[in-house]
């Protein structure tokens, strides 16, 4: 197993999705041998109000500031959020954004209608044109940093797990490989970090998001700032396959990877 283990996507059952506690995530890290992780729940902010994702996030910073006191350095917990569609509604990015002092920001793109997430999409549905929700997504995380109210660009790629990690529908490697490539460059050129999230390794996608060619390619432009994320929604899942995504970041020639402390990229070796 490799060490210097930070994992910085995990939800606890302060998102809808959630399974388990802040505490309950803490121990579990211990048990794994996990040397930190970020607790980031969701903030849907195209559906904020009505699902009471402020209610949830408050009580999600609560129990992270009573794990770090009970935790102390045994386990390196920070304060996170996933802020989806911030960009098309700031308004409810600036109320979740105003609760507390973030270690760090995830941005996210998971829906692209109002209400809509595309896990509900059914891309067998024959109205449903698999290469313009491709388009449309990209256009939308390129707005999105654009806007740039986050830290970390989060699952860049993420509507293939559906169209083919759950409908098994081919997904060209190169796909919108224009816009993916003007997404990097903003990054670079903003100081955004890249995740790596590892869900994919486990659900059917074989492989982290976004793919091989795109790290490889971030890392070709001078892409530096890369995070590894388990997108965990169950404490069993904390650092799943960190393993395979390190051996990946070195392959394509990363020899750090990144977490976020009070806003700000702090660089870990990969060991």
């Amino acid at each position: 197993m490799k060490l210097n283990i930070f994992d910085s996507h995990v939800h606890s059952d302060n998102s809808p999705d959630g399974c388990h506690s802040v505490t309950y995530l803490c121990e579990k890290a211990l048990e794994k041998g996990v040397m930190g992780f970020a607790v980031t729940d969701h903030f849907e902010c195209d559906v904020a109000a009505e699902e009471q994702y402020e209610t949830r996030l408050r009580q999600s910073i609560f129990e992270i500031g009573v794990a770090q006191a009970t935790f102390g350095r045994s386990v390196r917990l920070t304060r996170g959020v996933e802020l989806a569609q911030g960009h098309l509604y700031p308004a409810a990015a600036s109320q979740a954004l105003g609760l507390t002092s973030y270690d760090v920001v995830l941005g996210s793109v998971h829906s692209l209608e109002k209400g809509k997430p595309l896990s509900r999409v059914d891309f067998n549905d024959p109205a449903v044109v698999v290469s313009k929700v491709l388009e449309q997504y990209y256009q939308a995380q390129y707005d999105m940093v654009l806007w740039g109210q986050f830290d970390v660009l989060a699952h860049l790629g993420y509507p293939e797990r559906f169209i083919w990690g759950k409908y098994r529908i081919p997904v060209q490697e190169d796909c919108c490989k224009e816009m993916v490539d003007a997404i990097l460059r903003q990054l670079i050129a903003d100081g955004k970090g890249l995740e790596v999230n590892t869900f994919g390794l486990r659900a059917g996608l074989g492989k982290p998001v976004p793919e091989r060619s795109v790290l490889r390619w971030y890392r070709e432009l001078g892409g530096e700032l890369v995070t590894l994320g388990s997108d965990a929604h169950s404490a069993d899942h904390l650092a799943a396959d960190f393993d395979l995504a390190m051996d990946l970041l070195l392959e394509v020639g990363f020899r750090y990877f990144t977490f976020y402390s009070q806003r700000k990229p702090v660089m870990l070796r990969i060991l």
